[in-house]
């Protein structure tokens, strides 16, 4: 879409409200929680439309202190991108003034988009799409601006954040997505093509990153450590973008610092008894989305250094195998000293046994894994575990101890 410029000039807003952008938000939010649905009934062919004859007509300006300014000799091509193919089509050249006119032929799938891009200082910009076939005057304009890699800060116009319910491994997935704005009247670059001209914080413990949908590629979205990462020219106004990753039982709960002063913030949770809380954030009742209900919050002008804690039910199921294993654990445990103190029942007097009995020296070993298991903060052995599991190996060390020492 055509880069307008902003607020500072000529008295023009391009700072959308706020329901528009939450309506925008959610709508990319959906798309990402979406599942891959295949189509149950195969698609009919759509007949290609004729070819048609067709032309733009338009400028390519940059904004001036009084008046838009054009930009002489530039290179403007028509492009198509179809289901049935895709490519540059047609070009030209503007003239003093930053006039150009371009025939083009507009042709098979009508689901095609036609729009108009101009090349100024190593940057793309484009036009709106071209609607029809014969598009002109504010239609077809192209605003271009001059480049910078001084520092800039963009402004966090929106943040949203999903979380969602847990999946079998007791993991659940986050998307974040953003909505940043370059009040200047400059594009934004990096000194260097790889250069990230701004980033964010990621949980440390996130894993399966991955770059959604937006207004930046998502090959220019990276995570690097503990950040994400943006290397993309970012022009006047308000681009969206957005990421997902996955985080583990033990990350909750979760605490998100802003680095920002945030417009809009909301914050979506799947699980009815998840909880967030943040001094500005809100409830606003639940939003359903592709058949699935979640909790909503909502903060207007969020301040920076604001700490928001999400909380969600410990029901993982890394949580409950830990229970299970602990279980097990006791129960075999009782087994072994069952069966040793029938074994030394049943042995004639002086006689030790050994063969299936635990020794002095395993259940040490035992003792001292159990330690270090629990010291080193397994996820698996909770307290309430490890005091029972060690109390019985203790006791039944105790009894293999007091054995040896009775058949000696």
């Amino acid at each position: 879409m055509r880069v307008l410029p902003f607020a500072s000039l000529e008295g023009r807003h391009c700072v959308q409200d706020d329901r528009r952008r939450l309506l925008r938000a959610a709508t990319l939010v959906a798309t990402l929680l979406a599942a891959p649905v295949a189509s149950a009934h195969a698609q009919l062919p759509v007949p290609d439309a004729p070819p048609v004859d067709a032309v733009v007509a338009g400028r390519v300006v940059t904004p001036g202190r009084e008046r838009e300014i054009g930009i002489p000799n530039v290179m403007v091509t028509v492009h198509r991108v179809g289901p049935d193919s895709a490519g540059a089509l047609d070009s030209a050249r503007t003239d003093a003034a930053g006039r150009y006119s371009v025939r083009y032929r507009r042709f098979g799938s009508d689901e095609a988009v036609y729009f108009a891009a101009a090349v100024h200082h190593g940057i793309a910009y484009f036009s709106s799409p071209l609607r029809g076939a014969r598009v002109s005057a504010a239609d077809a304009e192209i605003t271009v601006f001059d480049t910078t890699s001084k520092p800039v800060t963009l402004t966090v116009q929106g943040h949203h954040i999903v979380v969602s319910a847990p999946k079998p491994d007791g993991g659940r997935d986050v998307v974040e997505v953003y909505e940043l704005s370059n009040d200047t009247t400059v594009t934004l670059v990096g000194r260097d093509s790889l250069a990230p001209i701004w980033s964010a914080p990621i949980p440390h413990d996130a894993s399966g990153f991955v770059a959604g949908q937006g207004d930046v590629s998502p090959i220019t979205l990276q995570r690097r450590g503990d950040r994400v990462t943006l290397a993309a020219a970012f022009g006047p106004g308000v681009k969206q973008l957005s990421y997902s990753y996955t985080l583990p039982p033990g990350a909750f709960p979760l605490h998100l610092t802003l680095e920002h002063l945030t417009s809009v913030l909301e914050v979506l949770l799947e699980e009815p008894a998840a909880q967030v809380r943040a001094p500005a954030l809100h409830s606003t009742g639940d939003a359903t989305t592709q058949g699935r209900t979640f909790k909503r919050f909502l903060a207007q002008s969020a301040p920076q250094g604001e700490t928001v804690r999400i909380d969600v039910p410990v029901t993982s199921a890394g949580t409950r195998a830990g229970v299970l294993m602990g279980l097990a654990i006791t129960i075999a445990l009782a087994m072994v000293a069952a069966l040793a103190y029938a074994l030394r029942r049943r042995a004639p007097r002086g006689i030790l046994i050994t063969t299936e009995a635990p020794t002095a020296e395993s259940l040490a070993a035992r003792i001292a894994a159990l330690d270090a298991r629990h010291d080193a903060g397994d996820a698996s052995i909770t307290d309430e575990v490890y005091t029972r599991h060690r109390a019985a190996l203790k006791a039944l060390l105790t009894e293999v101890l007091a054995t040896q020492r009775g058949s000696t």
